[in-house]
């Protein structure tokens, strides 16, 4: 009704870079391109409605996603050198948190974002920027 209205959807740099440590996800990777690709096109259709639609890509994010599930998922037997490895993949030393990510979330649904729609806001650390173009 107020003619306006802001979407921010969620990917990952794992539609970015295929390979993390050695391993690959096809579907993984796939699905979050198709967010990207998902968001711009409906960014496009609804931006004379005054709906902007833009995507958060996170890059590696400490959370208990890292310490409990991948860890064990991954078979490691030492977790310590595992989040102390994902840290240094990092360009600014460490990965990221819940809150970098919701910061950008916020910005791109506020006013102050008011003119960027169908754009993706990589919140990685550098990481993407890091690595061998593919």
């Amino acid at each position: 009704e107020g003619k306006n209205g802001a979407i921010v959807n969620l990917s990952s740099i794992g539609c970015m870079s295929f390979q993390d440590q050695g391993r690959v996800s096809v579907a993984y990777a796939a699905s979050k391109a198709g967010v990207l690709s998902f968001s711009r096109a409906i960014a496009i259709a609804y931006a004379r409605k005054g709906i902007r639609v833009n995507t958060v890509v996170p890059g590696v994010m400490d959370t208990p996603l890292v310490s409990n599930r991948l860890v064990t998922q991954l078979g490691v037997t030492d977790a310590q050198s595992f989040i102390a490895k994902r840290h240094a993949s990092v360009p600014m030393g460490r990965m990221g948190d819940a809150w970098d990510v919701a910061n950008a979330v916020l910005f791109l649904a506020s006013d102050e974002a008011r003119y960027i729609t169908a754009t993706q806001l990589v919140v990685d650390g550098g990481m993407t920027a890091a690595r061998p173009a593919i």
